[in-house]
């Protein structure tokens, strides 16, 4: 048990926090107006301009969320529980349920000592409104159950974040192998067929003297091919960026490869 408290509380954060993105400011403008009709058009309110107040002012910390989860958890579930003595009972706009996202954003984005301190307030906030009579036994389960549903929420989609992460380094992993392969291939293909090409130059030199100078350009041109591969593939394997290859040759291309050198294969 002790280990798998300890493996919690040293949860890193996931390597990649997610940067704030435009539709943060236009959920921030659009939560702003929802507070705005409420206030102006709920008439059981008792406290309009504190209850207008509180929301408003907890809704930057919306675009905290991702980068300061458990600052912005922190700070919400501390105004609240200040305006619930302030004002002798719990915020009143239905606007404020978008309290349930600073749960979430605490168990997808923080470290795991984050998850825990933010759980601990969270809890704690519960359970003052609750012994001082703010809200009820039952809505405070209700609140609290509320509340473990969305860092379940937010610990689910983390963890499967981190699969999916997984799975694409797996794939670039064998992604890779296959290029290291095809790069050994590549090699291994045209040093023998530089050899061919040589080997034929130097058969066919005592009678044909022009074949060995034949043999030198036609393996220039073949370890300029080799080079331009092998530089396509391990740039590849560097950037990861697809390369454009064909087919290795194969034992039916010996032909090909050396019929330009003048050596017949057959007569070998």
């Amino acid at each position: 048990m002790f280990a798998l408290l300890r493996s919690v509380w040293d949860e890193p954060r996931p390597v990649r926090a997610a940067a704030r993105v435009w539709w943060d400011w236009v959920l921030v403008a659009v939560l702003l107006a929802v507070a705005v009709l409420e206030v102006l058009l709920r008439q059981d309110l008792n406290s309009r301009v504190g209850s207008l107040i509180v929301a408003v002012g907890l809704l930057p910390l919306l675009l905290l969320r991702r980068s300061r989860p458990l600052v912005a958890v922190a700070v919400a579930f501390g105004v609240a529980a200040v305006a619930s003595l302030v004002f002798g009972g719990e915020p009143e706009l239905n606007v404020m349920v978008y309290m349930v996202l600073f749960p979430f954003s605490l168990f997808r984005w923080g470290c795991g000592r984050e998850a825990v301190i933010g759980l601990a307030i969270m809890l704690g906030k519960v359970g003052l409104s609750a012994a001082l009579g703010f809200i009820s036994v039952g809505e405070a389960v209700g609140g609290s159950a509320v509340l473990g549903t969305a860092c379940a929420l937010g610990a689910a989609v983390r963890y499967r974040g981190r699969a999916r992460a997984r799975e694409l380094e797996q794939v670039k992993l064998l992604e890779r192998e296959r290029l290291a392969r095809d790069l050994h291939d590549t090699v291994a293909h045209h040093v023998s067929a530089m050899a061919i090409r040589a080997q034929a130059g130097l058969a066919t030199a005592a009678s044909r003297p022009e074949a060995a100078i034949e043999a030198l350009g036609l393996i220039e041109s073949e370890a300029s091919r080799a080079l331009t591969e092998m530089r396509t593939m391990v740039r590849a394997l560097r950037h990861n960026e697809p390369a454009d290859m064909a087919p290795s040759p194969t034992v039916a291309d010996i032909e090909r490869l050396a019929a330009p050198a003048g050596l017949d294969p057959r007569s070998t």
